[in-house]
């Protein structure tokens, strides 16, 4: 099969446009997704913050974050067990928030409830610092 060098220089240069196509749009889908991620990021820090400042809701959404898994966190029953032990001990918890927390820690076994304890341990260090933190800003 004998093609004609025009024909093919048409065909090379189409080819090229498609692939110079296809990588532009591959980067910006590519940059997209990196701002995606950092923003989830961003939001999943804030709201670990919040929570660790004491709001209920925040604590609310970061226990169920763990129970659904909201990227970038991961499930973690045991975390999730360790929030809901905070809320339910906490002045403002409800009837909801008790049978929350026995709809996540009573499935976990009895290994799994001592590292929920001593993430619920750790956490607390975490709000107690955050609290003498505050108290020490002027």
């Amino acid at each position: 099969m004998k093609v004609e060098p025009r024909s093919a220089n048409v065909v090379i240069n189409v080819l090229a446009a498609c692939a110079a196509l296809l990588s532009v749009v591959g980067t910006g889908y590519i940059i997209n997704h990196a701002f995606q991620a950092r923003r989830a990021e961003d939001d999943t820090a804030a709201l670990t913050m919040n929570a660790i400042a004491g709001d209920l809701d925040s604590r609310r959404t970061l226990a169920a974050c763990y129970v659904d898994g909201c990227p970038p966190l991961p499930r973690s029953e045991i975390i999730a067990c360790a929030w809901r032990k905070i809320i339910a001990e906490g002045a403002d918890s409800v009837a909801d928030d008790q049978a929350r927390l026995r709809s996540v820690c009573d499935p976990l076994t009895t290994s799994e409830l001592e590292i929920s304890e001593n993430a619920k341990a750790s956490l607390q260090r975490r709000i107690q610092a955050r609290r003498a933190a505050a108290r020490a800003e002027p």
